[in-house]
């Protein structure tokens, strides 16, 4: 949307900027021809210019925000990682190790873990769910501008492959019994 405000408005600025021009009678249809030429190269690249750039720059700030989002959670599992190995390395006998494990602080720590493989599960079926929905929505525009037919099919397409994504790795954590695997608000049967 701010894209195509932006073409708008370079395409609208010239004739907002532009000088009183003299009436065309009181020059000669050379003088005429040869101001219209020059109107046509000043006005002319650079709509072609800005129609190049401006899908560009969009596609490059989504690449940023996606590669920004990338590097943040990977320095976020860096640190979590770090924590967790400076934490196990503080331990000096198997014994006290052992004392850890039967302490609250223990289980604590334990349950982080083992919700860390929840979340990212349940990250991938939201993202299916609103991916999908929106390629649902740009298909349902479809009746009334026929170029979100394409968008449309990708979107859905990806949000279709999230939900399968989802539906493995559920698949996957049943047969290893990960699933169920102590985890805030799921809790094995013999505890219930």
């Amino acid at each position: 949307m701010i894209a195509s405000l932006i073409l708008i408005g370079t395409r609208i600025a010239p004739f907002l900027l532009q000088t009183a021009q003299t009436l065309p009678d009181s020059q000669t249809p050379d003088q005429f021809g040869q101001q219209i030429a020059l109107e046509a190269v000043r006005h002319g690249p650079m709509n072609v210019l800005t129609g190049i750039l401006v899908p560009l720059g969009l596609f490059a700030m989504i690449f940023g925000i996606i590669w920004l989002r990338w590097r943040q959670q990977q320095a976020l599992n860096q640190t979590r990682a770090e924590f967790h190995k400076q934490l196990l390395d503080k331990f000096a006998s198997g014994r006290d190790f052992a004392e850890f494990l039967e302490s609250k602080g223990s289980q604590r720590f334990l349950e982080e873990m083992w919700s860390q493989g929840a979340q990212s599960k349940e990250k991938t079926l939201r993202n299916g769910v609103v991916v999908a929905m929106l390629g649902l929505a740009m298909l349902a525009l479809t009746w009334v501008e026929k170029d979100f037919v394409i968008p449309g099919v990708l979107l859905v397409a990806m949000g279709g492959g999230y939900l399968i994504a989802f539906a493995i790795s559920r698949r996957l954590s049943k047969n290893r019994n990960l699933a169920n695997e102590p985890v805030p608000g799921n809790f094995p049967a013999s505890q219930n």
